[in-house]
């Protein structure tokens, strides 16, 4: 058996999805499963080249994003030509994996040609909402006249929460159809352990590590400092980029606490480990109910865990127990944050000067891509193994 893992312009994902990528298929051929990442790409491509990642270059194929209509429909095209040239070389032992495709009356079409190898989708959101929340119409289009093709004639489905798959089945039409959920995890030695500063109940240092968009909810974070006036000094580190910048800053002026908001841009290595020394306590995603979604799993919050930071969230997330020690639930909805229960948490975990040890502890036993990727290997080979 072999995995090809096929995707658009590897060099152009977010950084988080490189490496989750990578991870994914390092561990597959830890587990003596063959796999490869093939990015679809141009010959203008620059971007280094990594280990397990192959670069097929397509011609004609522009690694710069087009503006036109035109254009994006020509990229469309040719991608689907090259989905279906690697379809047809694969054997029926091979399975090619890939993230959530955008739909097209041409992948509908390759998609249900006759073919021997398995080809299996990993969701890892709603796209429907998240395209209504983005205003992303013309996808809302092309997912209503042809997003039910893409569960309907694919192989198996991959989810990484329950409510994502369970979606994602049903849209398929087939409540028998192959699926798992298995939720994002981390390379855990990939990170250190936080050695962290003690929380005195002076100043409170609060750290966001995320490519910053609506659903992450830092908004809400922030008139929540807008509103507090306690004695105790907030301040917000913001390591990342993100479409939500400008309209947080705009945020932050107009409330008149720019003082207390430090953006950083993409931070990593050293400067990144000495965020998480200096900050008591992170930031996941506290806007997911804007996505109409219950449930998460995003990876920013596998590396709070890994490295040892308590953080706050709005939402469940079913790789950790509700009543997990080292996560504050908020509310879901569009209430500014309330610091004093911050600040409370933080006074909380604080007094067990081993959080750190522990919530590593956990990471290694719950969350490392080497336990994630023994359940895809054993869906994967389930599925090979079924009759057509």
């Amino acid at each position: 058996m072999k995995v090809i893992y096929v995707t658009m312009f590897f060099g152009k994902q977010p950084p988080g999805v490189q490496k989750k990528m990578v991870s994914q298929i390092k561990n597959l051929n830890n587990l003596n499963l063959p796999s490869m990442i093939y990015s679809l790409t141009g010959k203008n491509d620059n971007s280094p080249p990594l280990p397990y990642v192959h670069k097929m270059i397509i011609p004609n194929l522009e690694y710069h994003s087009p503006k036109s209509i035109f254009a994006k429909k020509r990229r469309t095209e040719i991608r689907d030509s090259a989905y279906k040239n690697i379809i047809a070389t694969l054997n029926a032992d091979e399975i090619l994996y890939t993230r959530i495709p955008y739909p097209s009356r041409l992948t509908s079409k390759v998609l249900k040609n006759p073919r021997k190898c398995n080809i299996v989708i990993e969701y890892q959101t709603i796209e429907y909402y998240e395209s209504l929340l983005n205003g992303d119409y013309p996808r809302l289009l092309n997912d209503f006249f042809y997003g039910d093709d893409i569960r309907k004639y694919t192989d198996g489905i991959v989810g990484v929460t329950d409510e994502i798959t369970q979606y994602e089945v049903t849209r398929s039409g087939d409540p028998h159809k192959p699926h798992i959920t298995i939720g994002n995890g981390i390379n855990v030695d990939s990170v250190s352990v936080r050695h962290p500063v003690p929380f005195m109940g002076k100043d409170l240092h609060l750290l966001c590590v995320a490519n910053l968009r609506r659903w992450h909810g830092l908004d809400r974070l922030i008139q929540g400092l807008g509103t507090y006036h306690g004695p105790v000094t907030v301040t917000l580190h913001v390591a990342g980029e993100g479409p939500e910048i400008p309209q947080l800053k705009k945020l932050i002026n107009d409330l008149g606490i720019s003082g207390q908001v430090i953006f950083y841009g993409f931070t990593t290595g050293k400067d990144l480990d000495e965020l998480f020394n200096s900050c008591h306590i992170a930031v996941g995603t506290l806007g997911m109910h804007r996505k109409r979604l219950t449930q998460t799993s995003e990876l920013k919050a596998r590396e709070y865990c890994a490295r040892g930071i308590p953080y706050m969230i709005s939402c469940a997330d079913p790789d950790f127990p509700d009543g997990f020690s080292y996560i504050h639930r908020i509310c879901s909805d569009e209430s500014p944050v309330c610091i004093e229960t911050i600040i409370e948490f933080a006074q909380g975990v604080h007094e067990d000067p081993d959080h750190p040890q522990k919530m590593r502890a956990y990471a290694i036993g719950h969350l490392d891509w080497s336990i994630k990727m023994k359940m895809l290997k054993a869906f994967l080979e389930n599925l090979v193994d079924k009759p057509k």
